[in-house]
């Protein structure tokens, strides 16, 4: 009978964002350093610098990767994003549509290869990530975007005035190829949003000109009516320190792994519960795949305003510095 520490250990691996010869534990949190070892795990910056030492919880969550990850290889845009579903990793309805709309064929440098649930470069040593990781980070940010359209929906209705804005905002970081940033944008699209999201913009940023320019082609080759409706907006940008002119954001998605929680990102969150979804961990070493939440707002930056959850251990290229 294979033990339940060897399951978990498969599990992890199996979720790796990037192809990789080392097992990926699930149990272990990346190095960060511990800011203040003795708050609530719940609460707190995870210690990795000595990761036997921490108390986080790691226990599966409903990211936690589908044994059918790294399978679901289709012949078409819309074989893959049904395998996806038949696997359990896409869930809801809204992610589905959203990729059945943008088709990754526009955005893989490998043609053949364009449908496959595996990472493939872009060049400038990064990546496009798995399929399956796009799906999940998806899947982790939706609730909260649903919650706060509702939230939109209703002050609407009543005329009255909502503390989360009147429209989404998500910042994607590490922009790439463009692909996530325009899922994000068909989800939230100003020329129809899908049920029951609201309508919304999206700031997509990368550090290196070349994928600004390659991430900016892409989405023009189907997509390019999410740039006319204002829906979408790519620029270069140093991803640590985000995009703060446009904060705060409902939801971020960094798509390379920092080496620390960046906390110009986490201040950019929304205080009324902006969720970030984001890999940590060094370059090489274990990564961690993270949920942060901002419970409140400070002026100054307390980690004791933000919930951060381990979601699954991951392998993802590193968040560049310019």
């Amino acid at each position: 009978m294979i033990s339940t520490m060897r399951v978990l250990s498969i599990l992890a691996f199996l979720s790796s964002a990037h192809h990789t010869s080392a097992l990926q534990t699930a149990f272990l949190p990346p190095s960060i350093g511990d800011q203040n070892a003795n708050k609530s795990s719940a609460h707190r910056i995870p210690n990795t610098s000595n990761p036997s030492s921490s108390t986080e919880s790691l226990s599966p969550s409903s990211l936690t990767m589908s044994l059918r990850a790294w399978a679901c290889h289709g012949k078409t845009n819309r074989d893959m994003v049904e395998k996806l579903t038949m696997a359990g990793i896409i869930k809801s309805q809204p992610v589905k549509e959203a990729l059945f709309r943008v088709d990754r064929g526009n955005y893989s440098h490998e043609p053949s290869n364009s449908y496959t649930d595996a990472p493939h470069s872009i060049g400038d040593g990064q990546t496009i990530s798995a399929p399956h990781m796009h799906a999940h980070a998806l899947e982790e940010i939706l609730p909260t975007l649903t919650k706060m359209s509702r939230q939109i929906q209703q002050s609407t209705i009543m005329g009255t005035k909502t503390d989360v804005g009147n429209e989404l905002k998500i910042l994607d970081v590490g922009c790439g190829s463009g692909y996530l940033t325009a899922a994000f944008g068909r989800l939230v699209d100003q020329n129809g949003p899908i049920h029951p999201l609201t309508k919304g913009r999206v700031f997509g940023i990368e550090v290196i000109p070349h994928l600004v320019e390659q991430s900016r082609n892409n989405i023009m080759k189907e997509d390019g009516d999410l740039f006319e409706s204002g829906t979408v907006a790519v620029s270069k940008g140093d991803g640590w320190v985000g995009l703060p002119g446009y904060a705060p954001y409902h939801a971020i998605h960094v798509g390379a792994a920092a080496t620390s929680f960046p906390k110009d990102l986490m201040m950019q969150l929304h205080p009324n519960g902006g969720v970030m979804v984001i890999p940590v961990g060094a370059n090489l070493g274990a990564q961690n795949l993270y949920r942060v939440e901002r419970l409140r707002g400070n002026n100054v930056f307390n980690q004791n305003d933000f919930a951060i959850r381990s979601l699954l251990g991951v392998r993802y290229v590193p968040l560049v510095r310019p």
